[in-house]
């Protein structure tokens, strides 16, 4: 649930940073391209039964052998005729036991006003295939197993104020009643955060709002965190 004084104050604040925050993105989407021409990532579409490191079980369900990650399994739907009169249809969805945390970072400085702090992530389906990202993007799994940079900032602490914390539905026609837990965090002291600058760059909230405007740069899950500012 979201406290509305809390979104209120760093909306306010947001409002003040206009004033003096970049809005132009070149130098944030330089350092993307960068980062997309240096390191190396490749995918391509493969057979289902050549995927390493998965199995099929007696039910024709799949999982992965270290029992981590989703499983494809099937479901069967039953409603009320629509327009087109279907009643109902079978289809392949992704389970998975524990949803997933999108976190957002942000602090205020005196000369670029509130920034956010962006991930630069790979993920197989993109195009690019690198895309920023919220600054923690993962399953709870990751998070217990400590692989999560920043998991440590999920917890209110003197450094750390939960602007807002509320769960959204993934996808359902694709994830089997799964959500993710939308979350912002504002940083008193930025410079108590350990950041990786090959992965992680900060940037205005004007500078994303450009960015969404271009092909395949920000991510769809950067885009739902964001919305309730």
């Amino acid at each position: 649930m979201a406290n509305l004084n809390d979104v209120g104050w760093l909306r306010e604040r947001l409002r003040v940073s206009l004033g003096i925050e970049p809005s132009d993105p070149a130098d944030v989407i330089d350092w993307l391209e960068q980062r997309r021409a240096e390191a190396p990532f490749s995918a391509e579409l493969i057979p289902l039964r050549d995927v390493a490191g998965w199995k099929r079980g007696d039910n024709g369900n799949i999982y992965s052998a270290t029992g981590h990650f989703f499983r494809v399994e099937g479901v069967r739907v039953r409603t009320t005729p629509g327009s087109e009169g279907v009643s109902g249809w079978d289809q392949p969805i992704l389970t998975q036991s524990a949803g997933g945390v999108l976190a957002l970072l942000c602090r205020d400085t005196p000369r670029r006003g509130v920034e956010f702090l962006l991930q630069a992530k790979f993920e197989a389906g993109n195009i690019g295939p690198l895309q920023l990202c919220p600054t923690i993007q993962s399953t709870w799994e990751s998070i217990r197993e400590k692989r999560a940079p920043f998991a440590e900032c999920l917890n209110s602490c003197e450094n750390i104020r939960v602007i807002y914390r509320s769960k959204h539905n993934e996808e359902g026609s694709r994830f089997w009643r799964k959500s993710n837990e939308n979350v912002i965090l504002f940083v008193e002291d930025a410079s108590q955060l350990t950041i990786n600058g090959s992965n992680y760059r900060w940037a205005s909230l004007s500078q994303i709002k450009q960015m969404m405007l271009l092909d395949n740069i920000v991510g769809p899950y950067l885009r739902t965190v964001l919305a309730p500012l």
